[in-house]
């Protein structure tokens, strides 16, 4: 489905500041001396809206901050110049913290609880969604905090449905489930969290493809399951695709998938098709991939990686032999 170019926003009702640090190797028990290697904004919504910005387009934020942290990062954010609409929370905004060891080539995140977010307040945020125009996108992400339930993606998104305002949703667990059968535009999990959803592995192409199609068939009119390294697979009304990254030398992961429904998002929104938000999304991933700690990519770098990203016809699992 084609959306005509509007406005695009993104709600993070659970924002973070993201720390990366790095260290040789982690001892545990014991005292760790290591370097920072990054104090960046983060939150599923905020990082597509960086991107987003990043590659020219108008994107607002929305969502809640609290605290030092959420001053901090309010900051941050206003030095790149996004546009940002926070509500204020009582509890601080949470702080994540990414640990890469050099001599192991490993990853660990630490991840704290977000602030707490009255109903009365998502209420009031979800009145303010409602007055964007017919057309607009939202792009919902990352987890739901306390004080909400599971279910309040999957409430935002038929209220803004019956607005003509289109939804994508990236976000995991009871949370993706409960949004499923509110129709979103689109969704986007990754491999496992696709596999905590179907309750089954995938563990190739096939399988991966099975379960997008799966998925569309209880609500979202467009799933892509993000695959790492290896690409991702995207299905809609149209038929199904694989894409492949170009090859790049990976520095980190933090806010690839993020980027992916960056892409996504401003093709879709300027009626660019599906095959091109999964072409711009694969490049924009691949682009943040090579930078380090929890930094976002640069556009020169999308633009370079866009024509060498490939992309494959599928066939659907019920045509297939």
């Amino acid at each position: 489905m084609a959306v005509e170019s509007s406005s695009i926003a993104s709600v993070t009702l659970s924002p973070a500041l993201d720390e990366a640090i790095a260290i040789d190797e982690l001892l545990l028990g014991d005292t760790n001396r290591c370097s920072l290697d990054g104090l960046d904004p983060g939150g599923k919504g905020i990082n597509a809206s960086r991107v987003i910005h990043r590659l020219g387009r108008k994107t607002v934020a929305y969502g809640f901050l609290g605290g030092s942290t959420g001053q901090l990062l309010r900051e941050r954010l206003q030095a790149e110049g996004l546009a940002l609409d926070f509500d204020e929370v009582a509890q601080p905004t949470r702080l994540n913290i990414m640990v890469y060891e050099r001599d192991r080539h490993r990853r660990t995140r630490l991840y704290l609880p977000g602030a707490c977010v009255l109903p009365a307040q998502a209420a009031t945020l979800r009145e303010r969604l409602m007055k964007l125009e017919p057309g607009s996108l939202v792009i919902f992400g990352g987890s739901v905090p306390p004080g909400l339930p599971e279910t309040i993606y999957h409430e935002f998104v038929l209220a803004l449905r019956e607005r003509g305002i289109l939804s994508i949703v990236d976000t995991s667990g009871a949370a993706l489930k409960a949004v499923l059968a509110a129709k979103p535009l689109l969704i986007k999990p990754d491999v496992e969290e696709a596999e905590a959803l179907l309750n089954r592995r995938l563990l190739d192409d096939a399988a991966v493809l099975s379960a997008a199609e799966e998925i569309r068939r209880l609500g979202p009119e467009h799933v892509v399951i993000s695959q790492g390294a290896a690409g991702a697979i995207g299905v809609g009304p149209d038929g199904a695709w694989k894409l492949i990254p170009p090859a790049i030398t990976a520095s980190s992961t933090v806010g690839s998938g993020d980027s992916m429904v960056a892409g996504l998002a401003v093709a879709l929104n300027e009626g660019s098709g599906f095959v091109e938000g999964l072409r711009l999304g694969t490049a924009t991933g691949a682009a943040t991939a090579m930078v380090s700690g929890t930094q976002l990519c640069e556009p020169q770098a999308v633009l370079r990686l866009l024509p060498d990203v490939v992309v494959r016809t599928l066939n659907p699992v019920e045509t297939r032999t």
